[in-house]
C-alpha cells in the first residue's frame, strides 16, 4: 500500500488574538486606529504560515487528464523527516477579534472564550491553556498573532536545539522588520535592553552555546541581552518541569511581555542566535510597527507632532 506507518511530532500552539481599534494603547498594534487590514494580513499571515509547517510523507497531485487526484509519497529532504501534526489553539474575549480571518481557518482553529476585563491578559491565559494541558505535546508553541514563521525547518531547529542542550534552554528567534532603506535590509526589534534591568532576570553572554546545524557552518548562541521575542518553545519535558510551578503574571514590562518571556526566563536560561547569525531562527513582525523609527531617528525634526508622540510612547516603551 502507499500509506505507511510513520512516526508524528505534534504540536500544539497557543496564540492570544484581541484587535479594537479604539483601544487608545498606542504600545501595542492591537489597539492602533487605521490598523484593521494590516492586522488582518498578519494573523492571516500567521496562521497560514503555521498550517505550512505541517508534514505528512504522501501528498496528492491533480490529475487532470484523468480527472483524478492521486497520492504519491514525497522524496524529498523533509520526507525523511516525522510527520508533523499541528494543533492551533486562538484565544479572545469572543467580541473584540478580527471575526473574518477567525472564519476562513475556522476549520484548522481552536476558539477560546475568555472573559477578562483587561484584554492584555488574554496572553496569560494562552500561555496557562499551553502550559497546563493534560498531555503536553512533544512541542508547545507560544505565539503573539501578528509573527509569521517562514522557516520551513523551525521545528526541526527546536527540536535539534533542545536535543542538543538536553532540554535545559530555551532558544528563542530574532524578530524583525523589513526596512529596506539607506542600504539596510533588516530590523531587528528586540535589540539589547538596558544592563541594569535585564540584570534582574539574566546575566548575557556571548558564544554561551555553539552547535552546527546538518553539517553547516557552526551556529553560535548567545544568553540573549534581550529574551523578547513574542513566542517560546517548550519541549514535552519543560512543560513537565514546569508542572506544580506558579507562573509569572507580572515583573516583565507587563502581561504580554511578561507571558511570553518572564514565563520561559523565570525558569531556563534563553538563548538566541548570535546577531551576525540571525537567520538561523527568525519570525518576521507581521504587522510592522518599529520600522518607522528608523525614519524618526533620521527625520525626527520633520515630522508631525502626532507623530513624534507616538513614537516617543514606543521609544519610551521599548527603551527598558
Amino acid at each position: 500500500m502507499l500509506l505507511m506507518v510513520v512516526s508524528e511530532r505534534q504540536v500544539r500552539v497557543c496564540i492570544p488574538h484581541y484587535f479594537r481599534e479604539d483601544d487608545g494603547d498606542l504600545r501595542y498594534g492591537s489597539g492602533q486606529p487605521g490598523s484593521q487590514l494590516a492586522r488582518s494580513l498578519a494573523l492571516g499571515r500567521c496562521l497560514a504560515a503555521l498550517l505550512d509547517l505541517q508534514r505528512c510523507r504522501v501528498d496528492a497531485q491533480l490529475a487532470i487528464g484523468h480527472r483524478a487526484i492521486e497520492p504519491f509519497q514525497s522524496q524529498t529532504e523533509a520526507a525523511a523527516a516525522a510527520n508533523v501534526r499541528l494543533e492551533i489553539h486562538v484565544c479572545g474575549d469572543g467580541h473584540h477579534h478580527l471575526g473574518g480571518v477567525l472564519h476562513h481557518f475556522r476549520q484548522h482553529i481552536h476558539y477560546h472564550r475568555v472573559d477578562l476585563e483587561d484584554p492584555r491578559q488574554l496572553a496569560l491565559a494562552a500561555r496557562d491553556l499551553l502550559l497546563q494541558h493534560h498531555e503536553p505535546a512533544d512541542l508547545n508553541l507560544y505565539l503573539e498573532d501578528d509573527l509569521v514563521i517562514s522557516d520551513q525547518n523551525y521545528l526541526e531547529k527546536m527540536i535539534w536545539f533542545l536535543d542538543h542542550c538536553q532540554h535545559r534552554m530555551v532558544l528563542m528567534p530574532h524578530r524583525y522588520e523589513r526596512l529596506d532603506q539607506d542600504g539596510i535590509g533588516a530590523l531587528l526589534v528586540d535589540g539589547p535592553l538596558r544592563p541594569e534591568f535585564i540584570s534582574q532576570f539574566t546575566t548575557p553572554r556571548r558564544q554561551a552555546l555553539q552547535g552546527r546545524w546538518r553539517q553547516g557552518p557552526t551556529i553560535q548562541f548567545d544568553v540573549a541581552s534581550n529574551p523578547h521575542s513574542g513566542s517560546f518553545c517548550l519541549s514535552r519535558a519543560q512543560v513537565e518541569q514546569l508542572r506544580g510551578v506558579e507562573l509569572p503574571r507580572h515583573g516583565f514590562i507587563g502581561p504580554m511581555e511578561t507571558a511570553a518571556t518572564l514565563t520561559v526566563l523565570a525558569h531556563f536560561p534563553v538563548l538566541k542566535p548570535a546577531p551576525e547569525q540571525w537567520r538561523f531562527l527568525a519570525v518576521e513582525h507581521g504587522h510592522p510597527s518599529f520600522r518607522d523609527l528608523w525614519q524618526f531617528r533620521v527625520q525626527s525634526d520633520h515630522q508631525p507632532s502626532d507623530q513624534k508622540v507616538s513614537n516617543k510612547k514606543r521609544i519610551q516603551f521599548f527603551s527598558t
